[in-house]
């Protein structure tokens, strides 16, 4: 079976990675037909020979690659994310969502919460997991109850600043320490603390360290980031209902949340939550998810 993955490089090429390593006997070319000419005339090539397509983002507009897999009739698979949710849901109210490729390939999600949204904007889409949890080190026990979060730079509003800086003047005891921001555009209290950039490394030492994870975007896909918190043992608060997780869907809900993971961890008196840790590992255990997934896609391929 060979495969062509295409679309968001941070998933597409690692996922073509690891279902290489998981499944050597067929072939997965990740292929960035987004950024460059040769990787659209190899996409050219190899397609004949393909034996599925696989987009890591729903296409809702025209896309020459995807033309091509439409006229030489291969199986074709739209893995939505996130925010082409978010450009197909505004292209459905508009009336502009192209729709051929939708109605001919097979669409996965991998939340409950995006198939609701999808099912919105007339899309069916089945539940499949790509994304798995690596066995971390886990810290013995806290030092103190502190708050880690990412928050980029040019989407401010989108990754939930106000809330933070909200949840920093409510709990001034507290620490909140913000990853990918270097200057906030709005006045922020002295206990949050701005790191900016830095290596994965860097980042995964501190969330070891850390027994609160903030993920309050204003729309999410499955984050990676959140499965990341959760492998170390850490509670996570985050915007969208979870079953692993503290949810605050309004902005009244997230002192509450804060308050409901800080209780959880004094409870534990300052330890990670290992329980979760390990239902997690079984949950999303890379062998398990890649089997799912190779198996999904040889269904597919059969058809």
């Amino acid at each position: 079976m060979r495969v062509l993955i295409n679309g968001l490089p941070l998933f597409a090429k690692r996922l073509a990675n690891e279902l290489q390593k998981y499944d050597p006997q067929s072939s997965y070319i990740f292929l960035d037909t987004y950024n460059s000419k040769w990787a659209q005339l190899l996409f050219f090539i190899y397609l004949p020979f393909s034996d599925c397509v696989i987009s890591m983002n729903g296409v809702t507009d025209n896309s020459g690659s995807l033309n091509l897999v439409l006229k030489w009739k291969k199986k074709m698979i739209l893995q939505w994310m996130g925010t082409d949710i978010l450009l197909a849901l505004d292209r459905f109210q508009k009336n502009t969502i192209e729709r051929k490729y939708i109605d001919y390939a097979t669409n996965f999600v991998d939340a409950p919460w995006m198939m609701e949204e999808l099912k919105s904007a007339n899309i069916n889409a089945e539940k499949l997991h790509f994304k798995f949890v690596e066995m971390n080190t886990i810290i013995e026990k806290y030092s103190s109850i502190s708050v880690i979060s990412y928050v980029a730079q040019n989407r401010q509003d989108f990754y939930g600043m106000d809330e933070i800086i909200q949840l920093a003047i409510v709990f001034p005891e507290i620490e909140f320490s913000l990853y990918g921001l270097e200057k906030a555009e709005k006045p922020i209290t002295e206990n949050i603390k701005l790191y900016g950039w830095v290596s994965p490394k860097v980042f995964q030492e501190k969330l070891m360290q850390t027994p609160i994870f903030l993920r309050l975007t204003k729309h999410d896909g499955f984050s990676l980031a959140v499965l990341e918190a959760l492998s170390f043992g850490a509670e996570v608060i985050t915007s969208f209902k979870s079953d692993f997780g503290h949810s605050a869907i309004t902005f009244d809900d997230v002192p509450k949340a804060m308050l409901q993971a800080i209780k959880e961890v004094e409870n534990r008196h300052f330890k990670p939550n290992l329980a979760l840790v390990e239902k997690l590992q079984i949950e999303f255990k890379k062998e398990k998810i890649l089997s799912n997934y190779v198996k999904k896609l040889k269904e597919i391929v059969s058809k």
